[in-house]
């Protein structure tokens, strides 16, 4: 457990066997660097995108053609899975695995749901275009193409 100790105008810290001792001046120093690294560090996490929707940063591939949210089993969009334009809410089909990836091709600016087993809302795409190289289909039982 630490002690405190006050003298005149500095403040030091001392263990309990009196071996770290920080001067009250290099104390105040430390502590502004760390609330400033901590403030730089919280916006730097606002602004970063998310590991989910993200806008497509590469052209559709072959497979997803202008108007459909497509869904593979596999990472980087390879091996579709489904591919749907209609604007309901549709089961995916079996065999998605708890991998894979989606590209929203739809209209711009068009949103695709996510739900899981009991029909709860887990996310959605954003908006379209978009897409995820790394998706997760394990708690997603259907899609909701939002137009």
């Amino acid at each position: 457990m630490a002690s405190w100790y006050r003298r005149t105008s500095t403040v030091s810290v001392a263990d309990t066997k009196g071996t770290q001792m920080v001067n009250a001046s290099r104390w105040g120093s430390l502590r502004r660097l760390l609330v400033a690294a901590g403030a730089l560090t919280a916006v730097a996490l606002s602004t970063a995108p998310s590991n989910a929707a993200q806008r497509a940063i590469q052209s559709a591939p072959a497979d997803c053609p202008k108007g459909y949210f497509c869904g593979y089993k596999q990472n980087n969009f390879q091996q579709l899975g489904f591919r749907y334009k209609d604007c309901y809410k549709q089961e995916i089909p079996n065999g998605m695995g708890s991998g894979g990836s989606w590209y929203n091709n739809q209209t711009s600016g068009t949103y695709t749901g996510f739900y899981g087993k009991n029909g709860e809302y887990l996310s959605d795409s954003g908006p379209a275009p978009s897409s995820d190289p790394y998706g997760h289909w394990g708690p997603v039982w259907s899609v909701w193409n939002w137009c």
